[in-house]
């Protein structure tokens, strides 16, 4: 009798368990639904997808894929995802080196003539991490350019730093990576990769222009201000995919779901061995860098305050902006992509794991970026410069209520200050974007980053710290803390 009751009280108290998990699982996804469609409500375009569980809870559309022929974003919208392409090169790198055709650690000189001697140390893992010293481009994305002009352009550009001692975005390292890929396999870039990724991926709405797809699915890309931009596929490309400022180091269009279906094919040793997943997000480190924080092979990765793994990657052209982040260790995956860039929605992602991970976490929604809201921003930044932060408190307090005030604005404005001479009107910004905004965490961020380029650790140390209580996986503000309590 003793182990019956004793197995009915295990039952009970699994179902119990699984009860709570479920509503909790519930809970979560209305929250999320809810704060999108806030975000909607204030100019958000694109599609979403949250996976939980490893299960997709939320593959929606908002917005606009056309707003003057009133077509509304779907998953099936197609967009340009801009520097995720680099995570698919960087894949199809090693690739190639599963099957025996190079080694991360082969130099430029391997496949390229005439290597100038300060590149001559470059290596494919150079590339991959960003750490070559290469500038970041050497011309427009949409600019005509040839392979030779191109290679003479890149090589002939002058190193940041010596080649593997610091680190330096730089696309013109995922174009050459793009170039020895083709090299190697004697195909296209995209063909390699979709006969090699995308295809056994299932990834049937992913490329430049092999999909063939239905035009009317890509969307138009817009301004802030709701001017147009275009479509990717309506700009001078080589006939069937972008220039070389351009190829293997963005552009590639995609979905949402196609997306999706890369993150399930990279938990499998289906397209990558176990090996060449290691390596893919953890690449041999500088000195210098430890396992907290650091850029992979076409992968941001760091560790949570939960003491599990997030990789992440964004990529923009200011008009199209999307965002790839998985929590490989606890089954959650977000995919955000929107054919209007605006750092209003930047964060979506991030706030979308707030509220999964902390249940008291409220996201603030943005204030509607309109012309009424642009001049009013602009006026408070003049009454700081003019007349001080207090009677530019006052002349906030006395607003009317059709007027708010523009964070991101804010932010950018007191960055561009402190940067170029004027920290002291830089901090009196960032104090003032507190004040209106005090629990944005990019608000909190910017102030402490002010204090702390001005010298006042602790300061810095109260507002960065600040930040982390709204945002606690920002691996900024955790490197930042780090170094001020050194």
């Amino acid at each position: 009798m003793k182990y019956i009751l004793v197995s009915i009280f295990t039952l009970i108290l699994l179902v119990s368990t699984a009860c709570g998990q479920t509503r909790k699982k519930n809970d979560n996804i209305q929250r999320i639904n809810n704060y999108i469609l806030e975000l909607e409500q204030v100019g958000f375009y694109g599609s979403v997808l949250v996976a939980l569980d490893e299960d997709i809870v939320i593959s929606k559309g908002y917005g606009f894929n056309n707003k003057e022929k009133l077509i509304k974003n779907t998953p099936t919208t197609i967009f340009d995802i801009g520097s995720i392409t680099k995570q698919f090169t960087a894949a199809a790198i090693l690739k190639l080196e599963m099957q025996g055709k190079l080694s991360t650690d082969d130099k430029l000189s391997k496949y390229f003539d005439d290597i100038p001697k300060d590149k001559a140390k470059i290596t494919i893992h150079d590339l991959l991490r960003h750490q070559s010293g290469l500038i970041s481009n050497v011309g427009k994305d949409y600019e005509k350019i040839s392979k030779e002009e191109f290679l003479n352009k890149v090589l002939s550009s002058k190193l940041r730093f010596e080649v593997g001692s610091g680190f330096s975005y730089s696309n013109l390292g995922y174009s050459l990576l793009a170039m020895i890929i083709e090299k190697l396999s004697g195909q296209t870039y995209e063909t390699y990769l979709y006969e090699n990724l995308w295809k056994p991926s299932e990834m049937h709405m992913t490329g430049y222009t092999k999909p063939k797809y239905d035009t009317n699915l890509i969307a138009v890309g817009y301004y802030r201000d709701d001017r147009i931009w275009g479509k990717p596929t309506d700009k001078e490309w080589d006939k069937t995919a972008p220039y070389w400022h351009l190829l293997g180091n963005g552009g590639i269009l995609s979905t949402t779901e196609d997306l999706y279906k890369w993150h399930k094919a990279l938990t499998t040793d289906q397209i990558l061995s176990k090996e060449a997943k290691h390596k893919l997000y953890h690449p041999k480190l500088r000195a210098e860098e430890t396992e907290a924080s650091y850029y992979a092979y076409g992968w941001d990765v760091s560790e949570t305050d939960r003491a599990t793994t997030r990789v992440w990657h964004n990529g923009t052209n200011n008009f199209l902006y999307a965002d790839f982040l998985r929590f490989i260790d606890e089954g959650i995956t977000l995919i955000m992509l929107s054919n209007k860039a605006h750092p209003n929605f930047d964060e979506l992602n991030q706030d979308i794991s707030q509220i999964i991970f902390n249940p008291s976490y409220v996201p603030v929604i943005p204030v509607a970026d309109t012309e009424i809201n642009r001049n009013f921003t602009k006026h408070i930044i003049k009454k700081i410069q003019e007349l001080g932060l207090e009677k530019a408190k006052k002349e906030y307090q006395n607003k009317d209520n059709s007027q708010s005030l523009l964070e991101f604005i804010m932010r950018s404005e007191g960055l561009n200050h402190l940067y170029n001479g004027k920290p002291d009107l830089a901090i009196q910004i960032f104090q003032m974007n507190v004040f209106v905004h005090p629990k944005v965490a990019k608000a909190l961020q910017s102030l402490g980053e002010g204090y702390m380029v001005t010298g006042n650790k602790e300061l810095a140390l109260q507002f960065f710290k600040e930040s982390l209580t709204i945002n606690p996986d920002n691996p900024f503000a955790n490197e930042m803390i780090k170094k001020l309590e050194e």
